[in-house]
C-alpha cells in the first residue's frame, strides 16, 4: 500500500502547487522573454537589399570587445560585438554589431582579431561580417 500513499501525498502536493500557481504572471514573463529573444533576432539580422548588395564594399574591422548575452539560439551563442571598421582612406568607423555564433566563430571574436566584413557606404547599419571569408 506505500505506493498509493505515496501517489495520494504527490497529487495532493501537486494540487496544492497548482493552486498557488500564477498563471498570469507566467504567461507575462513568457512574453517578457520572447519580446526579449525577438528583440536579440531582430540585431542579428542585416537588413538585405539586392540593390544594396552591388553597392556593397568589402573591408576589415578590429575587434575591441565582445560580449556574451545571456541567451543561446540553438546551439548559438549571442554576442555583442564592438568593432572599429576601416573605411577607404584608413577612416576608422566604431560600430557594434549583435552576432549569433556558432561555437567554431568564438574564437575569432577575441578583442584585437581583424574581421573581414562588407557594408554599402554611408550605411553603416548594413554592416555584415563575412564570416565565410
Amino acid at each position: 500500500m506505500g505506493f498509493l500513499k505515496d501517489l495520494r501525498t504527490l497529487t495532493a502536493q501537486g494540487n496544492a502547487a497548482y493552486a498557488r500557481m500564477d498563471v498570469g504572471a507566467t504567461l507575462a514573463a513568457a512574453q517578457q522573454s520572447l519580446d526579449q529573444a525577438n528583440q536579440v533576432m531582430a540585431a542579428t539580422v542585416t537588413a538585405t537589399d539586392p540593390g544594396l548588395d552591388a553597392a556593397r564594399v568589402r573591408t576589415t574591422a578590429s575587434v575591441l570587445d565582445a560580449r556574451q548575452l545571456p541567451m543561446m539560439i540553438g546551439m548559438n551563442a549571442v554576442v555583442e560585438l564592438d568593432l572599429v571598421v576601416t573605411l577607404a582612406g584608413g577612416i576608422p568607423m566604431p560600430a557594434t554589431r549583435t552576432e549569433q555564433l556558432a561555437p567554431l566563430h568564438l574564437a575569432r571574436v577575441m578583442p584585437g582579431a581583424r574581421l573581414d566584413v562588407s557594408l554599402v557606404p554611408g550605411r553603416p547599419e548594413t554592416l555584415r561580417i563575412e564570416w565565410g571569408a
